[in-house]
């Protein structure tokens, strides 16, 4: 079992983003028609991020060699999704206009930031040999 900023990740991958892909789909089931096939697409890109994401915390829980590569893979697909989601959606948003930009920095950096402690990381790379 992963612990310390690892564990943080897991949790990240596991729960946060299949929960909100969750979101976005109860949040757009009931206008799906309307919304056409770009929101049928968007809603699809959005299931593979969090699949993808669920799959690298599973691989980093069970501390396969790989699982570092697919954790960053999962954070940047996440960090796109978000940054898609606020200026190119077809599905309902929260966001507060005029918030985009900060917003897209912050989802940029929070990615940045777990590429880089995956890369560097001393405890990353004896873990997962």
């Amino acid at each position: 079992m992963p612990g310390g900023w690892l564990l943080l990740l897991c949790v990240f991958l596991f729960v946060w983003e299949p929960l909100r892909f969750a979101g976005d789909l109860s949040g757009s089931l009931g206008t799906l028609a309307m919304r056409g096939a770009p929101g049928v697409v968007e809603l699809i890109a959005h299931a593979a991020t969090a699949v993808v994401s669920s799959a690298a915390a599973w691989g980093l829980w069970i501390r396969n060699p790989r699982a570092p590569m697919l954790a960053s893979i999962a954070v940047a697909a996440s960090a796109m999704v978000t940054i898609q989601s606020l200026y190119w959606s077809y599905l309902p948003g929260n966001a507060v206009p005029g918030q985009e930009l900060p917003l897209s920095m912050v989802a940029l950096a929070h990615a940045a930031a777990w590429i880089v402690y995956l890369r560097r990381s001393r405890r990353v790379r004896l873990d997962y040999r």
